[in-house]
């Protein structure tokens, strides 16, 4: 079997950073001179990426590396936006490759296997850490992210992000309730792990905004998105730790939705009569027990086309500007809340 040449072979070689070697392969800017040894040095060893014909380019099928920062617990939404992809018009023209990022990983071998497979664009999901985060944007591989991080605006990278409508929706549904007279809402879920959940809270906030009611921070449950949502009687002991019983949870997803609501039978509360719960994402655990939760849809495979559309345009356009789009979602009123 021969050797597998790297980027990082290659910087070695000629005493270069592996930044400015992938940048001259990838006729980005560095000075003619450099870019001349560097893409000499590549022929030399027989680099794979490089050294190409067009015409052979051209007939290559575009490689994309679907991501994942850390293993994927929602399979529903997972699978759905997968399937997406495959059933997108170009399919047919890009081979999809999967990672997961977890615990044992490390970014070196993440690297190598971005390098051995000569990948051309990735798709993240679920890539909020940001040590992780910073080294891939370092890499200048276009990226699509599905949600990002918070902070991935004051970051400049090659990358767009795509989100589903987050904001508007909550507020609406908040909003309906509060007309009706709920008006003591609590979040639960950690409102900084990504910029879908921000929003998802910043919905919330707006409604109260809109009757002069002030939140009460201390009234929300912004716990750790690492904290065990599923173990009920450790939620039943955080929601009986709240300082009076809402009259609506505003959950960041369905799964944490479902633990509350659990968490509320055990209490021998009910829903919706006596406390409401609001879900997101319309993955199969918000309709697999009854009651069967109120949440926001999200047409998975439709975001799963639009990630690969989006990055292939990136691909294609090198140097465009980042841009963050956003896919509409519906509301489905269920059991838990009163419409």
């Amino acid at each position: 079997m021969s050797k597998i040449i790297t980027i990082q072979m290659i910087a070695d070689e000629l005493k270069l950073s592996r930044n400015t070697v992938s940048k001259a392969l990838n006729n980005r800017h560095v000075s003619k001179e450099t870019k001349e040894l560097v893409i000499n040095k590549a022929k030399e060893l027989g680099y794979k990426g490089f050294g190409y014909q067009k015409a052979e380019k051209k007939e290559k099928k575009t490689n994309i590396l679907l991501l994942a920062g850390k293993p994927i617990y929602d399979l529903d939404f997972f699978v759905n936006f997968a399937r997406g992809m495959e059933s997108s018009t170009l399919s047919s023209k890009v081979d999809i490759f999967q990672y997961t990022y977890s615990k044992s990983s490390t970014f070196d071998q993440l690297e190598k296997y971005i390098e051995s497979l000569e990948i051309d664009g990735i798709i993240g999901i679920e890539l909020y850490t940001h040590s992780l985060l910073i080294n891939i944007l370092n890499l200048n591989i276009p990226i699509v992210f599905i949600d990002s991080s918070i902070n991935l605006k004051y970051s400049e990278g090659n990358y767009d992000v795509l989100l589903m409508e987050n904001r508007d929706s909550v507020y609406k549904i908040c909003s309906n309730l509060i007309d009706q007279g709920y008006n003591r809402l609590t979040f639960c879920g950690d409102h900084l792990h990504c910029l879908g959940f921000n929003e998802r809270f910043l919905g919330m906030r707006d409604s109260l905004d809109d009757i002069n009611h002030r939140i009460d921070m201390n009234q929300q449950l912004l716990l750790p998105d690492n904290s065990p949502f599923g173990d009920i009687d450790w939620m039943v002991s955080k929601i009986k730790k709240l300082k009076y019983k809402p009259h609506v949870f505003v959950c960041a997803n369905d799964s944490i939705a479902r633990s509350v609501v659990n968490a509320l039978l055990k209490m021998n509360v009910k829903v919706p009569d006596d406390v409401q719960v609001i879900g997101f994402d319309n993955t199969i655990e918000s309709t697999i027990e009854s009651p069967k939760i109120t949440t926001v849809n999200v047409n998975k495979e439709l975001l799963g086309k639009e990630a690969l559309h989006l990055l292939i345009e990136r691909i294609n356009r090198e140097g465009s500007p980042s841009k963050k789009i956003y896919i509409n979602t519906n509301i489905i009123y269920r059991e838990t809340t009163f419409q």
